[in-house]
């Protein structure tokens, strides 16, 4: 079954919805690198989907390097972030991110505008 999406949906996204899908994957880096316990992203999440999202994240720090203490330097750096918006109050967010030896780790994001606010409903840390 083939699926059209709505006239309004957009490939790329707007340069706003851009900024707040890089402000969230940046806020989840500094988690990922240890900078930021990942509780601190809770006001930013769907409080519906936090029991769900907060593990994710959880389980993608203990995945990754130990954090060096002594260091402000991050292990894992956005390499690329594509955005689109399928439509105005939901954006869909892939980023590339590299990490120590050149490894590889994609993060995957909706983030959803509710009362006023950009909640993130869905993260895959892959």
């Amino acid at each position: 079954m083939i699926r059209h999406l709505p006239p309004e949906a957009l490939a790329t996204a707007t340069p706003a919805a851009t900024r707040v899908a890089h402000r969230f994957v940046t806020t989840c880096l500094e988690v990922l690198n240890g900078f930021r316990p990942p509780v601190q992203l809770r006001q930013q999440l769907d409080p519906a989907r936090s029991a769900v999202l907060l593990p994710e994240l959880a389980r993608a720090t203990a995945r990754g390097a130990p954090a060096r203490r002594r260091s402000t330097r991050p292990g894992l750096r956005l390499r690329r972030l594509r955005v689109c918006e399928p439509h105005p109050a939901a954006i869909e967010a892939a980023a590339v991110l590299t990490g120590v030896a050149g490894r590889s780790w994609a993060l995957a994001l909706r983030l959803e505008h509710r009362r006023g606010n950009w909640l993130c409903t869905d993260l895959r840390v892959l």
